[in-house]
C-alpha cells in the first residue's frame, strides 16, 4: 500500500503507483470493513470460543520448551558456575523481550493491513515480506526450514538414547541395544505418525504435554533424593568451582544449548494469531517461560548438589535404577516423539507446497515426508551428541531468529506506523472540515509518534526560528532515549556478535569436529562388522 504523495510501501522495498487522497481514504475504509466483517463471521462460527486464551497460550508455550530445560539444560549451567546463573537471566531476558516486539509487530500489521491474517500459515515470513520485502521472506522461511529440521535431530538422538538408558538399567546391564540401532527403530515408528499431519485439538495437545513435562519434573527430583550414597563417599558440589570463571568455550558452548532450548519465535506467531487477544503473547512467553525457568532450576540445583561435575549431559543417565527413572524415560521418550511430529509439521508442509503435493493424505506426501525423517536420522547418525547439535543449532541458526530479526523488523515497522498515523490523521483532519465525523484512525497500543510542529512565541525572528528549531531536536532526542531503538540496537549488536563467534566455534573447531565423527555412529557400525 502507498501513502501520500511520495510513494510509501508496507510490502518492502517495491514502489507501487501513486495514489490519491481519495483512494487512499477508500482503501483505508474498506480496510475497517473488512476487519469489521472478519470479527463478526468469527463471532457468528463462534470463533471466540475456539480462540486460545492467555491460559492455554501458556500451556502452548510450555509445550514448545518440552522437557529439554529440564533433562538437558543444568549440565551447561552447572559446568559454568556461578557465571551460568547471570547468563542463563541474561538469554532468557533477551528472549522475552524479543518475543514480545515480535508480537507487536504481527499486531500492527493487522492493523495497518487486515488481509495479513490470510498469510497467517507461515506469519514470520509474511512480517518479513511486509517489512523488507520478498527475498528477506525467503531468507526467513529457509532459515525456519533449517531450524525446525535442525531441531528434529536432539529428539531423535535423546529419546534414542533413552531407550538404550532403559533396556541397560532394567535387565542390569544384560540387554545393550545400542542407540544407533534405536535410532533407526525409532525412524520407522515415527514415519506413519509423521504422515497423519499434525493435530488439530490444540489444547488437548498443550494440556497434555504440560502434564508430561510437569510429571518429568517431579520424578526427575524424587530419583535424585532417592540416590543414596554412602556418606563417607558423599560431597556436596563435587568438582565444582563456584566462584572459578568458565572458559570462552564453555560459555559459548551454554549460549548455544540455552538458546535452542528456550527457543519458541518460529512457532510463537502461530500460537499468536490462534490467541483470543494477540495483545497478551508477551504475557503467555512470561508465564511459560518462568513455569519452565523453575523446572529447570530446581533440577539444576539438586543435580549440582548432589553430583557436581559429574552431572551428564542427560541428567537421567547418572540417576541410579528405579520406577521412577524408568517412567522418567518414557514420559520423555513419548513426548521428545510428539513434539517431533508436531513441531516438523510447518516444516512439512513447506516442503509439500514447494513440490506441489496435495494438502490431503497422498502417497506423495507419505515419500517427501519419510525423506526428511530419515534424513535427520542420518545426520544423527553421524553426529551422535546431541549437545554439540544444540550448541550447532542454538548459536548459528537461532541467534538471527530470537536477536537480530525481531528488533530489526519491529523497528521498521514502528517507522512504518507512525507514516500510517500521519497520513490517517491528516486524512482526518480534512474530512473533520467537512464535517465528515467518520474517524479513520483507531488507537495505537505502542504510542505511535505522530509528527508535531513546533511552533514559535515569536514569528519571524531568527531567535525564535533557532528556538524552534532547538526544542524539536530535544524533543526528538527524548523521544529517542524513551524509544526502543536503543535497546533493540544493543539487542541485534549482541545477536550478531554472539552468532558469528558461536559460528565460529561450532563448524571451524576441526580438530573436534573431526574427533566426533570419527565416534559417530556409521564408523561403530563399520568397525563392529570387520569384527
Amino acid at each position: 500500500m502507498a501513502f501520500g504523495r511520495e510513494t510509501v510501501t508496507f510490502k518492502g522495498s517495491a514502489g507501487f503507483r501513486r495514489i490519491s487522497d481519495s483512494e487512499l481514504e477508500q482503501q483505508q475504509r474498506a480496510r475497517i470493513v473488512l476487519a469489521s466483517q472478519q470479527k463478526q463471521d468469527c463471532d457468528r462460527d463462534g470463533g471466540s470460543a475456539k480462540k486460545l486464551s492467555l491460559f492455554f497460550a501458556s500451556l502452548c508455550v510450555i509445550d514448545l520448551f518440552g522437557v529439554f530445560p529440564i533433562v538437558a539444560l543444568p549440565k551447561s549451567i552447572i559446568s559454568c558456575g556461578l557465571y551460568g546463573i547471570p547468563l542463563v537471566l541474561f538469554v532468557i531476558t533477551l528472549q522475552i523481550y524479543t518475543a514480545t516486539v515480535l508480537g507487536r509487530c504481527w499486531v500492527i500489521a493487522e492493523k495497518i493491513d487486515p488481509g495479513i491474517v490470510d498469510k497467517n500459515r507461515y506469519p514470520y515470513a509474511a512480517i518479513a515480506e511486509f517489512t523488507y520485502g520478498r527475498r528477506m521472506a525467503m531468507f526467513v522461511t529457509v532459515l525456519l526450514d533449517a531450524t525446525v529440521f535442525g531441531a528434529s535431530i536432539p529428539n531423535l538422538l535423546v529419546a534414542s538414547q533413552n531407550m538404550q538408558l532403559l533396556g541397560s538399567r532394567v535387565t542390569g546391564g544384560d540387554f545393550e541395544f545400542s542407540f544407533c540401532y534405536w535410532l533407526v527403530l525409532i525412524g520407522m515408528f515415527l514415519c506413519p505418525i509423521m504422515w497423519l499431519g499434525s493435530p488439530k485439538n490444540m489444547r488437548a495437545l498443550a494440556s497434555v504435554s504440560v502434564v508430561v513435562c510437569t510429571s518429568v519434573a517431579i520424578l526427575t527430583w524424587i530419583s535424585i533424593g532417592e540416590d543414596k550414597a554412602p556418606a563417607e563417599e558423599f560431597v556436596p558440589f563435587k568438582g565444582l568451582e563456584v566462584l572459578a570463571a568458565p572458559s570462552w568455550i564453555r560459555l559459548l558452548k551454554a549460549y548455544g544449548i540455552i538458546a535452542f532450548q528456550f527457543d519458541i519465535h518460529p512457532m510463537l506467531l502461530t500460537i499468536q494469531v490462534d490467541m483470543e487477544k494477540k495483545r497478551k503473547i508477551g504475557k503467555a512467553v512470561f508465564l511459560g517461560l518462568m513455569t519452565t525457568c523453575g523446572f529447570s532450576a530446581i533440577t539444576t540445583m539438586l543435580a549440582a548438589y548432589r553430583y557436581g561435575m559429574d552431572t551428564t549431559n542427560n541428567v537421567l543417565q547418572i540417576l541410579p535404577k528405579s520406577w521412577s527413572l524408568y517412567l522418567t524415560i518414557l514420559l520423555v521418550t513419548l513426548q521428545l516423539c510428539l513434539s517431533s511430529a508436531v513441531g516438523n509439521s510447518a516444516l512439512f508442509q513447506h516442503i509439500e507446497d514447494l513440490l506441489g503435493a496435495s494438502r490431503d493424505f497422498s502417497l506423495k506426501r507419505c515419500v517427501i515426508r519419510s525423506v526428511l525423517v530419515w534424513s535427520a536420522v542420518l545426520i544423527a547418525e553421524l553426529l551422535p551428541r546431541f549437545d554439540v547439535v544444540m550448541g550447532i543449532i542454538g548459536g548459528t541458526l537461532t541467534g538471527p531468529l530470537i536477536f537480530i530479526l525481531p528488533p530489526l523488523f519491529y523497528q521498521k515497522m514502528t517507522k512504518l506506523e507512525q507514516i500510517y498515523y500521519q497520513e490517517m490523521g491528516r486524512i482526518q483532519s480534512r474530512n473533520a472540515a467537512g464535517d465528515d465525523g467518520d474517524p479513520l484512525i483507531p488507537p495505537s497500543p505502542y504510542g505511535a509518534i505522530e509528527r508535531r510542529e513546533a511552533t514559535s512565541s515569536m514569528d519571524g525572528s531568527e531567535n525564535g526560528e533557532f528556538y524552534a528549531r532547538l526544542c524539536e531536536w530535544i524533543d526528538r532526542f527524548c523521544r529517542f532515549l524513551y524509544s526502543d531503538c536503543i535497546l533493540s540496537i544493543v539487542v541485534i549488536g549482541f545477536g550478531i556478535g554472539a552468532t558469528l563467534v558461536s559460528t565460529y566455534y561450532n563448524l571451524f573447531d576441526v580438530k573436534d569436529i573431526g574427533t566426533m565423527f570419527w565416534k559417530s555412529c556409521a564408523s561403530n557400525i563399520t568397525i563392529a562388522s570387520d569384527l
